[in-house]
């Protein structure tokens, strides 16, 4: 038998644990199971708030000693509940941890009705954690129309926050409106995302399906985002990121960056984006720096890309400002390398298949274009490239590629008769 203790002035609490410890711990495997209604006398009550209850259970996972086996809390399929943010934090005790959600959590339909977000800034954040897994085939839904247009985008929270976390499985759930990014992984290492459904409307603002940052062995699956900004952004601080059948669209494509904001060093390497489609996407496989910054982005590879309909398929873009908010040349750049675009096919739904808009401070080093079939989706539009300050070597594409070295912000597309290194 595990037996286990808890040093709480919460008597209410530890009654509770008391009759949890008789009714669900599995004697045998040291396994605990836990639902919502162990820690309240009102469960699935759409009117409730379980905002308490939701500690409470996270007080009992983390805390409990599950030795090598996992200590779950199920939300099943018939229940739904209303929850302000949630701060589940570590270290615990518990060695490998499982929430599964078949059911629906929401968060108050208002801002006011939120509370505090707190520091971590996010609807459900888990900080600290080795060992989680959060999976199920239920809902989550934040609500987060109330906060696109009410709230700047710096101050809206996200959804799901892993930071500092390790040993992460998410997988199987569906996401509506997050208020900012739907998923944060920030800090992390080994990270497994896998068959969600990221979904908002298409001109819900800076609602990015996943963001990474300063993470590592991020592994990305069959999954489906269709949001109002990057489907994924591989931020500053990452490294060994790999992304597998994941179709995006609408949104703004897969990309690495932005980076080096502000004059930040940023780097990024080691990405692999492979059968990803992207449908109807303002961009495709996209790499975006600010000017002025330093670091690095090198080892990319996009690789057997489906298009349709994407506007701008492939793109560098090393002018990067979002909103054009006071944007000049900088006395440095962040260096982009040893990238790989590779069998892509499909449709472009603008006039121009590939931008390698790069800095002429730096210049982009080794970009690989091989196997690349794009037409337009109007059988009247003659796409073309652009492309500057990038050492191109090209491999069966279909569009001409040529680049030049004028510095000029008009610089305009250029044709060529054939493949060119540049």
């Amino acid at each position: 038998m595990t037996i286990f203790y808890f040093y709480s002035q919460d008597l209410k609490l530890l009654f509770s644990v008391i009759l949890i410890m008789s009714c669900h711990l599995q004697y045998g495997d040291g396994r605990m199971t836990l639902s919502i209604k162990d820690f309240t006398a009102d469960a699935n009550n759409k009117n409730t708030d379980y905002s308490q209850a939701f500690r409470d259970a996270w007080k009992a996972l983390c805390r409990a000693d599950g030795k090598d086996e996992a200590t779950s809390l199920v939300i099943h399929a018939n229940e739904t509940y209303t929850i302000q943010p949630q701060r589940f934090l570590g270290p615990c005790v518990s060695r490998a941890i499982h929430i599964q959600i078949d059911g629906k959590l929401e968060a108050p339909k208002t801002i006011e009705e939120w509370g505090d977000i707190g520091e971590g800034r996010c609807w459900l954040c888990f900080k600290n954690v080795k060992g989680i897994v959060l999976n199920g085939s239920g809902v989550l839904h934040p609500h987060g129309e109330a906060w696109w247009s009410s709230v700047d985008h710096s101050n809206r929270p996200r959804a799901v926050g892993f930071n500092a976390s390790a040993d992460i499985i998410y997988s199987g759930l569906t996401q509506f409106n997050s208020p900012k990014n739907h998923v944060s992984v920030y800090n992390c290492t080994n990270a497994t995302l896998s068959n969600l459904h990221l979904i908002a409307p298409e001109d819900s603002p800076n609602s990015d399906g996943i963001d990474i940052a300063l993470s590592n062995n991020v592994q990305i699956f069959n999954s489906s985002i269709q949001t109002g900004d990057d489907c994924v952004a591989i931020n500053g601080g990452s490294h060994d990121i790999n992304i597998t059948h994941v179709t995006c669209g609408p949104g703004h494509g897969i990309s690495i960056g932005s980076l080096g904001r502000d004059g930040l060093t940023e780097t990024v390497e080691n990405v692999q984006v492979r059968h990803c489609s992207f449908n109807g996407t303002m961009y495709g496989a996209r790499i975006k720096t600010w000017a002025g910054g330093k670091g690095f982005a090198k080892n990319i590879i996009y690789e057997n890309i489906t298009l349709i309909d994407a506007a701008y398929p492939i793109i560098i873009d090393q002018h990067y400002c979002n909103g054009g908010q006071n944007c000049k040349s900088g006395a440095t750049a962040v260096k982009v390398s040893d990238v790989t675009f590779r069998n892509f096919r499909g449709t472009c739904a603008d006039d121009i298949a590939i931008k390698l808009a790069c800095d002429k401070l730096v210049n982009c080093q080794n970009i690989v274009m091989e196997n690349i079939n794009i037409v337009s989706s109007s059988s009247k539009e003659h796409l073309s490239t652009y492309c500057q300050y990038a050492n191109v070597v090209t491999h069966f594409v279909n569009v001409d590629i040529k680049c030049g070295s004028t510095s000029s912000s008009d610089f305009d597309p250029v044709f060529s008769t054939s493949g060119a290194l540049c």
